[in-house]
């Protein structure tokens, strides 16, 4: 899929040969910081002989594992700080949640989200290549990308998004998961004032977030709150595109961007090693115990396009069932890049761009007409999308180029790319493109399963 080989991100890669594994492991616990992890070892290394060095690196190291590979103990050790407020008394917690495989990392990890970022014109941004990958994301008349390089440390971008002469500017929260591979975008206004929303933790090996404030936990995959005084609410969907910034600056050129410019710059990935957008394992040993349940119909690390519509035949007065449906990439791109497909009774659409994988869902409805699409060659070679019924030639973002229907807009589908396993874990009952087999469900709180 992605050209770019996978590895271990920085803050989880392993060490066992050294003084130094030991540290690396606790800086990434938060422990040290990366001055005294230099100072640290410089002194252990001129005042303790070579015995009890090894013996201080194996006592260390079995510890920090036992201690990271289990949550319930890392939260002990939370538990035995002083109480916040909003950590008095035990949060109420949504029935269907599995407690002990609700992770909090915040005292463990060092990620911290960030409130409205410096944004600055596309050709400023000199701090990124084409093939970087960015979310990006346009409300009311304004185009704002968000590089993953800077926003995987992150987990969560705080920022208002428009033009005044559009509707003004949107509170928008843009998240990510990058071991997932997982970027969504929601309106973080909630009961009429926008809510900050920080870093949590972990649940079913996918990121989790909270509110600032109350610390309710957040779902990043179903935008759904857990715990806490938010108990069962929710936030909007806004539309993302993850692609890469050759791509988003051509369908967007006049886009911002989210500078380099931040307090925590030197934490983001260096330019020649972005951080892997095809993991084949979880990279280090809390995720494993967020896991509740997987599925056996695809691979655990396939990545997907992942669809939510809501049913046509809603219930009068009550909420429209949601219909879902996962679209394995690598199906798209022996398609062509191009589906029709149907959920329930909507006609819908799956686009994927080969080169950079970038892929989104888009409705077959507009002006009372429903389209079907295909991929034709161009004269340079590549790819386009063009309907059948009228000939136009549509973007990735269904907007139409050129031909009858050019200036309409296909209405743009809840999607978004994610694991095969951050996906079923979240939603069981989801469909697969081109399969009717049923579920094979899998309990991950007893089973390793394969391949993982």
């Amino acid at each position: 899929m992605d050209s770019r080989a996978p590895r271990p991100s920085s803050l989880f890669r392993p060490q066992t040969r050294s003084l130094t594994a030991p540290l690396h492991a606790l800086t990434a616990l938060n422990i040290l910081d990366r001055f005294c992890l230099e100072r640290f070892t410089e002194f252990m290394s001129r005042c303790v002989c070579q015995r009890h060095l090894t013996l201080i690196h194996a006592s260390v190291t079995l510890f920090l594992l036992s201690w990271s590979a289990n949550p319930a103990l890392a939260q002990d050790k939370a538990a035995s700080a002083p109480p916040s407020p909003a950590e008095k008394t035990p949060a109420p917690i949504a029935p269907d949640i599995v407690p002990r495989a609700l992770w909090d990392g915040r005292k463990i990890v060092p990620f911290r989200a960030l409130d409205f970022p410096k944004m600055v014109r596309a050709s400023e941004a000199d701090f990124l290549d084409d093939g970087d990958y960015v979310l990006g994301t346009t409300l009311r008349g304004e185009s704002r990308a968000y590089p993953t390089r800077f926003i995987w440390w992150h987990h969560v971008i705080n920022d208002k998004i428009g033009k005044a002469e559009t509707g003004g500017e949107e509170p928008v929260a843009i998240t990510y998961c990058s071991v997932c591979n997982t970027g969504i975008g929601y309106d973080r206004t909630l009961n009429g004032r926008p809510m900050p929303i920080d870093f949590y933790g972990l649940y079913n090996g996918v990121v989790t977030l909270c509110e600032r404030d109350s610390a309710s936990v957040l779902l990043q995959v179903e935008g759904r709150f857990v715990t806490g005084p938010l108990l069962g609410a929710r936030l909007k969907p806004v539309p993302v595109l993850d692609t890469t910034w050759g791509q988003w600056r051509k369908l967007h050129p006049d886009t911002l961007v989210m500078s380099l410019d931040t307090p925590y710059q030197k934490h983001y990935s260096p330019r020649t090693k972005p951080e892997p957008r095809d993991y084949s394992r979880f990279p280090a040993p809390f995720f494993r115990p967020s896991m509740t349940r997987t599925d056996k119909r695809l691979p655990f690390f396939e990545k997907v396009l992942a669809l939510a519509v809501p049913a046509s035949n809603s219930p009068a007065g009550g909420e429209s069932p949601i219909l879902r449906r996962a679209y394995p990439l690598s199906a798209l791109k022996q398609a062509g890049g191009v589906v029709n497909d149907t959920l329930g009774n909507r006609p819908v659409a799956a686009f994927l761009e080969p080169e950079s994988m970038t892929a989104t869902a888009v409705s077959r409805d507009v002006d009372g007409k429903t389209l079907s699409f295909e991929g034709r060659s161009m004269p340079d070679g590549k790819r386009a999308i063009f309907d059948r019924e009228t000939g136009t030639r549509w973007d990735l973002e269904g907007r139409g180029e050129a031909g009858p229907l050019k200036g309409k807009s296909l209405a743009r589908l809840e999607c978004h790319l994610s694991q095969w396993y951050g996906w079923v874990a979240y939603f069981p009952d989801t469909s697969i493109y081109g399969r009717n087999d049923p579920p094979q469900p899998v309990d991950m709180t007893s089973v390793q399963p394969q391949g993982e």
